[in-house]
C-alpha cells in the first residue's frame, strides 16, 4: 500500500508545471484517504506483529536484552500520535462521501449501477484468466460489500452518519481491506509479469491475504448492514451480502507452510526488491 500510494504521490508530483508548492499541496490532499489507511492498517499490523515476535521469543520478549521487548513497547504510541486510529477511520469515510458527492470519485454512480445488478439477479459471465484471477474477482465483490453498506447508511442517516462513529468504523474498514487487497493483487500480478518462476511464493502469500481480508471485509459489511436494516429487509440485504461474498475455499495452511518456508530457507523476508 505504501509503495503503491507513495508511487503514485511522486508521479502526480512530478507532472507539476505551474505553482509547484500549490500543485504539491493539491497532490498530498488528493491522497490524503490512502495516507490515513496506511497510517491506521500499518500500525494495527505492526502491533500484531511485535506482537507475535514477543510470543515466539517466549518469557525472553519481555526481557531488554532482546530486540523484540523495545519494539513492543514502541509499537503502541503508532495508533495515538499522527491523528489516532479512531479519527483516521472517520476522516477516511468523510472524505470519501465527501468526494463522492462532490462528483470527484464516481461511487454514486457505482452504487446505481450495483442497484440494477441486483435487481437483474446472478449473471453468468464468462470467468476471467491469469494470475489470481479468483483473487481480482474477490476485490472486485468486496467493492460491491462496500458499495450496499455504504450506501444503506447513507440513506438511513444522511447528514447525520458522522454521529454514528461504530457505523462509520466499520465501513472504514472495509475500505481499508479493500485498497489492502487490491494493492497486494497489483503487486504481485506485477512480480509475476516479470518472473513467474519467482513470484510462486509472493502468489501463494497474496492468495493467504485475499482470503483472510475478504473474511474480515464481510463481518464488517455484515455489522454494518445489520445497524442499517431490520426485518425483512435485514434478510434481504444479507442475502444480497451472500452472492458477492461467495467465493471457493483456499487451503490457507499448505499456502502459509510454502511462505514460512521460503522465509526459512532466506532467513530473512523473502520479497524484497520484487
Amino acid at each position: 500500500m505504501v509503495y503503491r500510494s507513495s508511487g503514485n504521490i511522486e508521479a502526480a508530483m512530478s507532472a507539476s508545471t505551474g505553482d509547484k508548492v500549490a500543485h504539491s499541496m493539491k497532490v498530498l490532499e488528493e491522497y490524503a484517504i490512502e495516507s490515513s489507511i496506511a497510517k491506521v492498517y500499518g500500525s494495527e499490523m505492526l502491533d500484531f506483529v511485535v506482537d507475535e515476535g514477543v510470543q515466539i521469543f517466549g518469557g525472553y520478549g519481555f526481557h531488554e536484552d532482546y530486540p523484540v521487548c523495545r519494539a513492543y513497547r514502541d509499537s503502541r504510541i503508532n495508533r495515538i500520535f499522527e491523528g489516532t486510529n479512531e479519527i483516521n477511520r472517520m476522516l477516511i469515510v468523510q472524505m470519501l462521501i465527501k468526494r463522492a458527492l462532490g462528483g470527484q470519485l464516481a461511487l454514486i454512480p457505482a452504487a446505481m449501477k450495483l442497484a440494477e445488478e441486483v435487481l437483474a439477479g446472478p449473471s453468468f459471465e464468462d470467468a476471467q484468466e491469469g494470475v489470481l484471477a479468483d483473487e481480482a474477482r474477490v476485490v472486485a465483490n468486496c467493492k460491491k460489500m462496500f458499495l450496499q453498506a455504504a450506501g444503506g447508511a447513507m440513506q438511513k442517516y444522511r447528514e447525520k452518519l458522522a454521529d454514528e462513529q461504530e457505523l462509520i468504523a466499520a465501513l472504514a474498514n472495509i475500505v481499508m481491506e479493500i485498497y489492502a487487497m487490491e494493492s497486494c493483487v497489483l503487486r504481485a500480478q506485477k512480480a509475476a509479469a516479470k518472473n513467474p518462476g519467482a513470484a510462486a511464493v509472493m502468489i501463494d502469500a497474496t492468495r493467504v491475504f485475499i482470503n483472510d481480508a475478504a473474511e474480515r471485509a464481510e463481518h464488517e459489511a455484515k455489522r454494518a448492514i445489520a445497524a442499517v436494516n431490520e426485518g425483512d429487509m435485514l434478510i434481504t440485504q444479507m442475502a444480497v451480502l451472500k452472492r458477492f461474498a461467495k467465493r471457493a475455499a483456499v487451503d490457507t495452511i499448505a499456502l502459509r507452510r510454502n511462505v514460512a518456508a521460503a522465509v526459512q530457507s532466506q532467513d530473512r523476508y523473502p520479497f524484497e526488491g520484487r
